[in-house]
């Protein structure tokens, strides 16, 4: 191969590599943002329907003898580059959000916002 034929085979090669990284940026769904989601819950005024309308059904519910219930919303946002062997453990996010909204009769008493982050592996 002559020098020309390198370069023009790698710059098909890198087209090529761009075009694959842009459909899958197209192509992945994002989810909820579970931060913004919890903007819009206020204690004390947001009611039960409310949440249903902002967020769905929860995930889970924990009910207690008190009264309260625990709604949990979870995501996870999984790292880009996940299974890429090489550069996985390297790159890229990898948590879960979770919204937990505590919820009287028919009022929020409580919205709390949190991410855990996966154990790291070695």
């Amino acid at each position: 191969m002559d020098k020309n034929t390198n370069v023009s085979f790698l710059k098909k090669l890198f087209f090529l590599i761009g075009v694959i990284v842009f459909i899958y940026g197209c192509a992945v769904k994002p989810g909820p943002n579970l931060a913004s989601k919890a903007s819009l819950i206020h204690p004390q005024q947001t009611t039960k329907a409310e949440i249903l309308q902002f967020l769905g059904p929860p995930v889970q519910i924990f009910t207690f003898p008190d009264g309260k219930e625990e709604w949990y919303y979870y995501y996870r946002v999984r790292n880009f580059w996940e299974k890429v062997p090489v550069v996985r453990n390297y790159k890229g996010e990898d948590y879960t959000e979770v919204l937990k909204i505590v919820i009287k009769g028919k009022k929020v008493i409580d919205c709390i916002y949190y991410t855990v982050s996966s154990p790291k592996k070695e």
